[in-house]
């Protein structure tokens, strides 16, 4: 194997150095950057500096108890989970369940609100009401109704359980209802996944044809002979590899950094304009406090090495088709591989526990490199497979992605000389094994 890797250092940094070098890549790189963290900052302040300042969190509301009449059935669910948006003014109120609104009426103070949530077929509303006897003004119930309007899913979401996660059930006491708890494992089992293929296969569709082209280049400048005789094949097709997909993680890296730098940005001009501010980006960003400790650090660390992996594999498979093209516009043909791939194990997944979508539970999907990358990443980070299991599965993948290196290295070697159009897959093989009996 030593042996086989010889020069990859050497491939590596200067396939790595030429890449970051270029003037598309450093200009596309700034300029992305920059309008990643320009537009969401820009269009946040324009549409704050465009809206009234609404009585959300007027400094005059004056209600400490909020007691909550829940006509919707089911078990009660404590409202104090409200608390958590970091919202000012509406995060030390004290939320009691009353059973009718009669009882509402009569344990209310000259400080308490009513909020009475009702359900007509799939639709909710929640209505805010005044005690006959009150401190309290029109204005703090407007006040805490439109909080409560921006604020209704979250109240929601927990009567769907997922507050029966173990991370969550420290700050909202509600129930253990396992169906519930369940179901939402369920959800977040199939939504992730899809989550995981669109990540792969946007860096696939940005990077992975790069790979290719940096693969073939030597063919195209007529160098292919001396890097085969100073460099084994093997390892000049694993430093192009992993140059280019460092070269693409980093330009990638930086894009999210502005992203994240311009929404944080943008979150800070819209409170200066308006410190009470109701955008509902806002809210929504404020609504990730409630999901603090659902997901563990060695959970988060194993899956994003996981995709990371994935991506490799991926572009192990695009030198493999850069390696069987004679020239740049054979990579058509010759890149269908990467992109089958992707489709056979997306259906693998997706229909290997039935109809039921991309939900299966089936073990097997945990340890297949191609479909291990789509659906173990979001199995380790909600819980459904096990640390030890995401670690199995990331050796495999890396394994199978550095055979896939080394047979891109034997069929590049093995292009070397022929001429015509690209061979299929099954001649590929047969090609190899010829040559290996040759060779013997």
């Amino acid at each position: 194997m030593k042996n086989n890797l010889k020069g990859f250092s050497q491939v590596f940094s200067f396939t790595f150095r030429q890449q970051v070098r270029q003037r598309g890549y450093r200009l596309s790189l700034i300029l992305i950057t920059l309008l990643c963290f320009l537009l969401p900052a820009g269009i946040m302040a324009a549409v704050e500096s465009g809206r009234e300042e609404t009585p959300t969190v007027a400094k005059s509301f004056q209600a400490e108890t909020i007691c909550v009449v829940d006509n919707t059935g089911g078990n009660g669910t404590d409202w104090s989970i409200l608390n958590s948006t970091g919202l000012p003014g509406f995060t030390a109120l004290r939320y009691v369940n009353e059973s009718s609104l009669e009882a509402a009426k009569a344990a209310a103070d000259g400080t308490t609100l009513i909020a009475v949530l009702d359900q007509d077929g799939e639709a909710y509303a929640a209505q805010i009401l005044l005690p006959e006897e009150t401190e309290l003004t029109a204005s703090d119930a407007d006040s805490y109704a439109v909080f409560l309007q921006s604020t209704l899913r979250i109240i929601l979401t927990a009567k769907a359980g997922l507050t029966q996660l173990p991370q969550v059930m420290a700050q909202v006491a509600v129930p253990d209802t396992e169906e519930n708890g369940n179901g939402v494992m369920d959800l977040l089992g199939m939504l992730l996944p899809y989550l995981n293929i669109m990540v792969l296969y946007f860096l696939i569709l940005l990077y992975g044809q790069g790979v290719a082209n940096s693969v073939i280049l030597e063919k195209t400048s007529k160098l292919m002979d001396f890097f085969l005789v100073t460099v084994k094949p093997a390892a000049m097709v694993l430093g192009k590899v992993l140059a280019m997909a460092l070269a693409g993680l980093l330009q990638l890296f930086c894009y999210l950094v502005g992203l994240t730098a311009g929404f944080g940005a943008g979150t800070l001009i819209a409170k200066a304009i308006h410190p009470d501010t109701t955008m509902p980006l806002i809210q929504f960003f404020a609504s990730f406090r409630l999901f603090s400790g659902m997901f563990s650090l060695p959970a988060v660390l194993l899956s994003v090495l996981l995709i990371l992996a994935g991506f490799l594999l991926y572009c192990a498979l695009a030198a493999i088709g850069g390696s069987l093209a004679g020239k740049p516009e054979d990579l058509s043909s010759t890149n269908i591989l990467f992109v089958m791939a992707l489709i056979v194990s997306f259906f693998c997944c997706l229909y290997s526990g039935g109809m039921s979508g991309m939900s299966s539970s089936a073990d097997w999907l945990n340890y297949f490199p191609l479909t291990a990358i789509l659906v173990t990443p979001s199995r380790v980070l909600i819980g459904q497979a096990s640390l030890w299991t995401g670690v199995v599965s990331l050796v495999i993948v890396l394994a199978f992605a550095l055979l896939l290196v080394l047979l891109a290295g034997k069929v590049y070697e093995m292009m070397s000389l022929y001429k015509g159009n690209p061979p299929s897959v099954q001649r590929m093989f047969r090609m190899l094994r010829e040559r290996k009996k040759v060779n013997a």
